[in-house]
Parts: structure tokens; C-alpha cells; sequence
């Protein structure tokens, strides 16, 4: 009760399930599932109640891919040709989760290392071999939050993200 009568907390932690990010520049079906996202904000000031404006002096998070969405998204990509299955890859560096990706695509098999790239508040999908070998979706982050890390997990693939002097809010879509 103090924190919100002095309007700031010391920690706010966030998630979301299950939601899809739509593409910028990819045809239709190339929507990017995401299986989950954890944003924890430290360091909360309520900077305005009015324009209902915050700001949080750290943050930090994780997004996770499934496989098994991941899978579906490149079947969808492919077209026609078959099914082709994602699954954890060695090799994982920085930003770029490394993932195997088999199965029919165009009516060629394939059994390739793909990589998932996050940088900036991009992630691009990138399988060697198939007829489409880019995706790229631009996420709507917070205003000084980047994508830091990806790699791939027994889960599916995990992407770390933190900022610094985080505009929380109406304020975030006035840039």
C-alpha cells in the first residue's frame, strides 16, 4: 500500500501466454508464435497519473519460441511439400539460437541447421536450403529494451531481453 500511495515499486513482474506477433514484411501465415513472456521491471516510478506514464529503471525478461510452434510456423512457411519438424541444434552463440530443422519442403527433404537471430527488437529466422530461407518480425518492445540473447533449450528457443530507463505507458507509443 505505500509503494502505490508514493507511486514506486520496488519490483513488477509481467507475463503473457500464447499470442502471436503479425509480420512486417512476410506473407500471410507468417505469423510468429510466442509460447510466453516474462518481463520482471525493477526501480517502478509512476511518473504520471493523468497520462498514466511510468518508468522502470531496469528491466529484464525472457520470450520463448516452442518447438512445436516453431514447427508449425516453418510448415506454414514452406508451403506445400510437407511437414518440417524444429527441435534444439548445438551451437548457440549470443543472439543466434541454433536449431535443426527436417522434413519436405518443395518436395526436397531437408535436414539443416537453422538460426533464430535476435537483435535490436528483431528476430529473424533463417533455414539454409529451404525456398524461403528468411522471416524477420519486428517486436513492439518497450522504448530502450533489446533483445540480448538467444539459445536453443530442451524447450524451444529462449530470448533474453533487458533495458535501462524504461518509459512505461501512453508515453511509450508517442515516439
Amino acid at each position: 500500500m505505500t509503494q502505490a500511495v508514493d507511486g514506486t515499486f520496488g519490483h513488477v513482474s509481467m507475463s503473457a501466454n500464447k499470442y502471436y506477433l503479425s509480420t512486417t514484411a512476410n506473407r500471410q501465415n507468417g505469423n510468429l508464435d510466442v509460447d510466453r513472456l516474462q518481463l520482471d521491471l525493477y526501480d517502478v516510478t509512476v511518473t504520471s497519473l493523468t497520462a498514466r506514464s511510468a518508468e522502470a529503471n531496469r528491466a529484464s525478461g525472457t520470450l520463448v519460441l516452442s518447438y512445436q510452434d516453431l514447427s508449425d510456423l516453418l510448415t506454414r512457411l514452406a508451403g506445400n511439400g510437407g511437414r518440417l519438424q524444429a527441435s534444439a541444434a548445438p551451437g548457440s552463440d549470443g543472439q543466434a539460437a541454433r536449431i535443426k530443422v527436417a522434413g519436405t519442403a518443395g518436395g526436397t527433404a531437408l535436414n539443416t541447421t537453422g538460426t533464430v537471430l535476435a537483435q535490436g527488437d528483431e528476430l529473424t529466422l533463417t533455414v539454409p536450403g529451404a525456398e524461403r530461407a528468411t522471416a524477420n518480425w519486428r517486436v513492439s518492445l518497450p522504448e530502450n529494451v533489446g533483445f540480448t540473447e538467444a539459445r536453443a533449450t530442451k524447450d524451444g528457443v529462449e530470448i533474453g531481453l533487458v533495458g535501462h530507463l524504461v518509459p512505461l505507458g501512453a508515453s511509450r507509443f508517442s515516439r
